[in-house]
């Protein structure tokens, strides 16, 4: 199993075409137009991106746009074993709907998961495509946020559905926030699929899921196999990112050289500093470096946003550390935001 596309829906085709092709380096490779909607198909390396705006008020974009703001409302996927998945599905007595895929003109299913977000599935995989002008190479993972109360089940619905199994538990908490996260993984490695849960109602999880009216998509994590240089590139393009805390750096390479100072040594904290870039590692000892940064949300103050991520020497994990560096930045940004 693996990741195929992605699709985002927004109000203003032309802003966001431009946008992703100016500033992330995306390639417009075809353009979809019908009486309901218009969609360009985005590319670089192996993400395919989707791009749909409603031209009139009928139709699956407007009526996702009507109930939620703009954000990821579909995520497709490809399997090697169509045939058991496709009885699976029936097995679960979903509702599922024909789909045409927009390269390979394959038919799929589609069908509606949590927060009336769409997965579609495909049979097979479309050739890569080599063009990478910011360094962005695939779709490492994707975060869902679900409310308490349909936690449990939706976790259980990923793993019994997709044989996906879960990979780590982690909890984030800060003075104003928190999460409770399980990260699914399926059995190749190459599906990576979390899930979030607000553990209060101040949580910024419970802000996402009140600003979403529902469960959704929180953010998308593209990798790149140098970070440093994409992330110099998306800033230069005047991609905005989260500020760190400035005491970050300073108690992260102390961390390291307590541990291991030859392994610090060798990290190039400065260009860290400058970019904005976490770093965080499972073991103490461990060559296995997590870097990660996160933009601004993307449609305003709750809504989605994208990770760049690089995993150096095979490191696994999400990086709990970062994620509470995380936190502690959007709290500080809205604290800034009140202020003014």
């Amino acid at each position: 199993m693996d990741f195929d596309y992605l699709h985002l829906y927004v109000k203003d085709y032309q802003q966001a075409s431009h946008w992703y092709q100016t500033c992330f380096g995306f390639l417009l490779t075809d353009q979809i137009t019908t009486t309901e909607q218009i969609t360009g198909i985005f590319q670089q390396g192996q993400i395919t991106l989707l791009i749909s705006a409603p031209l009139s008020q009928q139709g699956a974009i407007a009526d996702y746009l009507t109930q939620h703001p703009p954000g990821i409302g579909e995520v497709a996927f490809h399997v090697s074993h169509w045939s058991s998945f496709y009885k699976k599905l029936a097995e679960f007595n979903l509702k599922t709907r024909p789909i045409i895929h927009p390269i390979t003109q394959e038919i799929g299913v589609t069908f509606t998961a949590w927060g009336e977000v769409n997965h579609s599935v495909f049979s097979s995989r479309r050739v890569n495509f080599n063009h990478s002008a910011t360094g962005l190479v695939a779709i490492d993972h994707v975060v869902l946020n679900v409310s308490n109360t349909d936690f449990n089940a939706a976790s259980q619905w990923y793993q019994t559905l997709f044989n996906w199994q879960i990979q780590q538990r982690f909890t984030i908490a800060t003075p104003h926030s928190g999460l409770y996260s399980e990260a699914l993984i399926d059995q190749d490695g190459k599906v990576q699929f979390n899930l979030n849960r607000p553990d209060s109602d101040h949580s910024q999880i419970q802000t996402f899921l009140d600003h979403n009216r529902g469960a959704g998509i929180q953010h998308v994590a593209f990798s790149s196999q140098n970070i440093l240089g994409t992330v110099k590139k998306l800033r230069q393009n005047a991609v905005n990112f989260l500020t760190i805390p400035q005491n970050y750096y300073a108690r992260k390479q102390q961390q390291f050289e307590t541990v291991n100072r030859s392994c610090s040594s060798e990290i190039n904290w400065q260009a860290l500093q400058d970019l904005g870039i976490l770093i965080d590692r499972k073991h103490p000892q461990s060559q296995q470096l997590l870097l990660q940064v996160f933009t601004r949300p993307l449609f305003g103050k709750s809504s989605c946003f994208w990770e760049i991520i690089e995993r150096r020497h095979q490191a696994a994990g999400f990086g709990e550390g970062n994620f509470q560096a995380l936190y502690e930045a959007v709290e500080t940004m809205e604290c800034q935001r009140l202020s003014i």
